[in-house]
């Protein structure tokens, strides 16, 4: 079995995972802010080797079947790297990923239960791991394989000017 280890030649797009149960609290959080502006990551490489531009994807957990399956629930873009949780007053330091990731509608998410029924996604790791810590990640021939399922991507975050004027 070829590497598992993402780098900038094999990743197709970052997948974070949200509770499925906390759906309505997160759909809220996003329709006032316009998105999902950060996710949660754990302290490990993955958060090194995330840049703005790289894609996003937005992991539902939950049950397999019902109103709101287990699967793909939103899309984006990593917007610049990820940082200390400045808000976290524990011991340990928590990370944060900084994201614009738009939720799809019910209509446009893709259950887990079709997605396991593509041939070239039975590696995907989110299906292998659905217990992993964020972010998991596609390659990019499972994002090739995804990409078409989707109703399109949304247009990368217009980048904010630094410029004194």
């Amino acid at each position: 079995m070829a590497s598992r280890r993402v780098t900038e030649s094999t990743l197709g797009a970052w997948v974070f995972t949200v509770n499925g149960a906390r759906w309505d609290s997160v759909v809220d959080i996003a329709s006032r802010r316009g998105g999902l502006a950060t996710r949660c990551v754990a302290a490990n490489y993955r958060k090194d080797v995330m840049v703005a531009g790289q894609r996003a994807l937005l992991w539902a957990s939950g049950p397999p079947t019902g109103p709101r399956p287990r699967g793909i629930a939103g899309l984006g873009w990593i917007t610049g790297p990820s940082e200390i949780d400045p808000e976290n007053d524990s011991d340990e330091p928590s990370w944060l990923a900084h994201t614009d990731i738009r939720l799809l509608s019910d209509a446009e998410r893709i259950p887990a239960t079709d997605l396991n029924e593509v041939p070239g996604l039975a590696g995907m790791e989110i299906l292998r791991l659905p217990q992993a810590s964020n972010p998991s990640w596609v390659t990019r021939d499972e994002m090739a394989v995804i990409e078409p399922l989707l109703a399109g991507w949304p247009d990368p975050p217009v980048a904010r000017s630094t410029a004194v004027g």
